[in-house]
Protein backbone atom coordinates (compact mmCIF):
# COMPACT_ATOMS: atom_id res chain seq x y z
CA UNK A 1 0.00 0.00 0.00
CA UNK A 2 2.86 2.38 0.75
CA UNK A 3 4.37 1.90 -2.71
CA UNK A 4 1.01 2.77 -4.33
CA UNK A 5 0.78 5.97 -2.32
CA UNK A 6 4.32 7.01 -3.16
CA UNK A 7 3.65 6.18 -6.84
CA UNK A 8 0.54 8.41 -6.80
CA UNK A 9 2.43 11.17 -5.03
CA UNK A 10 5.27 10.89 -7.56
CA UNK A 11 2.79 11.01 -10.45
CA UNK A 12 1.08 14.07 -8.96
CA UNK A 13 4.47 15.71 -8.40
CA UNK A 14 5.42 15.05 -12.05
CA UNK A 15 2.17 16.65 -13.25
CA UNK A 16 2.77 19.61 -10.95
CA UNK A 17 6.32 20.02 -12.29
CA UNK A 18 5.03 19.99 -15.89
CA UNK A 19 2.38 22.55 -14.98
CA UNK A 20 4.98 24.85 -13.43
CA UNK A 21 7.26 24.46 -16.45
CA UNK A 22 4.36 25.29 -18.80
CA UNK A 23 3.44 28.40 -16.83
CA UNK A 24 7.02 29.65 -16.79
CA UNK A 25 7.50 28.89 -20.51
CA UNK A 26 4.31 30.76 -21.43
CA UNK A 27 5.40 33.65 -19.18
CA UNK A 28 8.65 33.96 -21.13
CA UNK A 29 6.74 33.96 -24.44
CA UNK A 30 4.59 36.84 -23.19
CA UNK A 31 7.70 38.65 -21.95
CA UNK A 32 9.29 38.49 -25.40
CA UNK A 33 6.05 39.48 -27.17
CA UNK A 34 5.44 42.37 -24.77
CA UNK A 35 9.00 43.65 -25.12
CA UNK A 36 8.91 43.42 -28.91
CA UNK A 37 5.58 45.25 -28.99
CA UNK A 38 7.05 47.94 -26.73
CA UNK A 39 10.07 48.37 -29.02
CA UNK A 40 7.74 48.55 -32.02
CA UNK A 41 5.63 51.21 -30.34
CA UNK A 42 8.76 53.26 -29.62
CA UNK A 43 10.17 52.79 -33.11
CA UNK A 44 6.97 53.94 -34.81
CA UNK A 45 6.00 56.56 -32.20
CA UNK A 46 2.62 54.89 -31.77
CA UNK A 47 1.24 54.09 -28.34
CA UNK A 48 -2.14 52.75 -29.51
CA UNK A 49 -1.19 49.29 -28.28
CA UNK A 50 -0.42 50.25 -24.69
CA UNK A 51 -3.24 48.05 -23.37
CA UNK A 52 -1.79 45.00 -25.16
CA UNK A 53 1.76 45.85 -24.11
CA UNK A 54 0.88 46.28 -20.44
CA UNK A 55 -1.28 43.15 -20.27
CA UNK A 56 1.32 41.01 -22.01
CA UNK A 57 3.93 42.11 -19.49
CA UNK A 58 1.90 42.31 -16.29
CA UNK A 59 -0.59 39.48 -16.74
CA UNK A 60 1.19 37.34 -19.32
CA UNK A 61 4.67 37.54 -17.87
CA UNK A 62 4.45 38.59 -14.24
CA UNK A 63 1.22 36.90 -13.16
CA UNK A 64 1.90 33.68 -15.08
CA UNK A 65 5.41 33.57 -13.62
CA UNK A 66 3.89 33.99 -10.15
CA UNK A 67 1.42 31.17 -10.87
CA UNK A 68 4.21 28.85 -12.04
CA UNK A 69 6.54 29.62 -9.18
CA UNK A 70 3.65 29.71 -6.71
CA UNK A 71 2.47 26.22 -7.58
CA UNK A 72 6.00 24.94 -7.10
CA UNK A 73 7.17 26.86 -4.05
CA UNK A 74 4.10 27.35 -1.89
CA UNK A 75 2.96 23.73 -1.69
CA UNK A 76 6.24 21.84 -1.97
CA UNK A 77 8.48 24.03 0.16
CA UNK A 78 6.09 24.74 2.98
CA UNK A 79 3.09 22.43 2.99
CA UNK A 80 3.61 19.33 0.82
CA UNK A 81 1.57 18.66 -2.31
CA UNK A 82 -1.40 20.91 -3.10
CA UNK A 83 -4.47 19.72 -1.23
CA UNK A 84 -6.82 19.91 -4.19
CA UNK A 85 -7.82 16.25 -4.41
CA UNK A 86 -6.56 16.23 -7.97
CA UNK A 87 -3.96 18.29 -9.76
CA UNK A 88 -6.59 18.60 -12.50
CA UNK A 89 -8.01 21.74 -10.87
CA UNK A 90 -4.61 23.42 -11.14
CA UNK A 91 -4.34 22.35 -14.77
CA UNK A 92 -7.83 23.74 -15.43
CA UNK A 93 -6.69 27.00 -13.87
CA UNK A 94 -3.77 27.08 -16.34
CA UNK A 95 -6.13 26.80 -19.30
CA UNK A 96 -8.58 29.34 -17.88
CA UNK A 97 -5.76 31.83 -17.38
CA UNK A 98 -4.40 31.34 -20.91
CA UNK A 99 -7.77 31.47 -22.67
CA UNK A 100 -8.72 34.51 -20.60
CA UNK A 101 -5.57 36.43 -21.50
CA UNK A 102 -5.62 35.57 -25.21
CA UNK A 103 -9.31 36.53 -25.42
CA UNK A 104 -8.61 39.76 -23.57
CA UNK A 105 -5.78 40.66 -25.96
CA UNK A 106 -7.83 39.79 -29.05
CA UNK A 107 -10.78 41.77 -27.74
CA UNK A 108 -8.54 44.78 -27.18
CA UNK A 109 -7.67 45.05 -30.88
CA UNK A 110 -11.25 44.65 -32.14
CA UNK A 111 -13.41 47.65 -33.00
CA UNK A 112 -15.76 49.30 -30.53
CA UNK A 113 -18.95 47.32 -30.23
CA UNK A 114 -17.06 44.03 -30.23
CA UNK A 115 -13.77 44.67 -28.49
CA UNK A 116 -13.01 46.01 -25.03
CA UNK A 117 -16.66 46.59 -24.21
CA UNK A 118 -17.83 43.04 -25.00
CA UNK A 119 -15.27 40.35 -25.85
CA UNK A 120 -12.49 41.65 -23.63
CA UNK A 121 -14.93 42.14 -20.77
CA UNK A 122 -15.98 38.48 -20.94
CA UNK A 123 -12.42 37.18 -21.21
CA UNK A 124 -11.30 39.54 -18.45
CA UNK A 125 -13.87 37.82 -16.24
CA UNK A 126 -12.43 34.43 -17.30
CA UNK A 127 -8.96 35.68 -16.34
CA UNK A 128 -10.30 36.88 -12.98
CA UNK A 129 -11.92 33.46 -12.42
CA UNK A 130 -8.54 31.83 -13.04
CA UNK A 131 -6.94 34.09 -10.45
CA UNK A 132 -9.66 33.34 -7.92
CA UNK A 133 -9.25 29.59 -8.57
CA UNK A 134 -5.51 29.95 -7.88
CA UNK A 135 -6.30 31.66 -4.57
CA UNK A 136 -8.79 28.93 -3.65
CA UNK A 137 -6.32 26.14 -4.48
CA UNK A 138 -3.48 27.78 -2.58
CA UNK A 139 -5.86 28.58 0.28
CA UNK A 140 -6.62 24.87 0.63
CA UNK A 141 -2.90 24.16 0.63
CA UNK A 142 -1.89 26.65 3.30
CA UNK A 143 -4.86 26.03 5.61
CA UNK A 144 -3.66 24.20 8.72
CA UNK A 145 -5.01 20.71 9.19
CA UNK A 146 -7.27 20.23 12.21
CA UNK A 147 -5.79 18.37 15.16
CA UNK A 148 -6.03 14.60 14.83
CA UNK A 149 -5.44 14.56 11.06
CA UNK A 150 -8.95 15.70 10.14
CA UNK A 151 -10.21 12.20 9.41
CA UNK A 152 -13.76 11.93 8.19
CA UNK A 153 -16.43 9.80 9.84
Amino acid sequence: MTTDLSFLERKTQDRLNRLCRRYISVAFVYLVLGLLLGVGMLAFGNDNFQFLHVHMLLVGFLLFLIYGIGYKLIPTMFFGLPKVGSIGWAEAQFWLANVGLVGLLVGAIMPVGFGLDRIALFFGAVEAAAGILFVVLMGKTIRPEPPGGGGST
